[in-house]
């Protein structure tokens, strides 16, 4: 019985409460980047909640990515362009 509990209270929908406060600890800049992966990572929250913040993260790292490529091609322009 109590297992079957654990597992309602996994996948059950997530109010909007819920998703405020998510979304509010997340906005939080070293904080949201801890939480969403403490919440990606787990094996006992809520499933939603869980592949929001696993997608969240692979977003982020793709943003990291392009940023690094992007700041990379311009350095090297600059450099190019100016002679450095």
């Amino acid at each position: 019985m109590d297992e079957q509990n654990f597992n309602n209270q996994q996948t059950a929908v997530m109010t909007t409460k819920q998703w405020l406060i998510t979304y509010l600890v997340m906005i939080i800049p070293c904080v949201g980047l801890i939480m969403s992966i403490v919440w990606a990572f787990s094996d006992n929250g809520n499933l939603n909640r869980r592949n929001y913040c696993r997608a969240y993260l692979i977003i982020l790292l793709i943003v990291v990515v392009l940023s690094v490529i992007l700041w990379a091609i311009l350095g090297a322009a600059m450099f190019a362009a100016f002679g450095l």
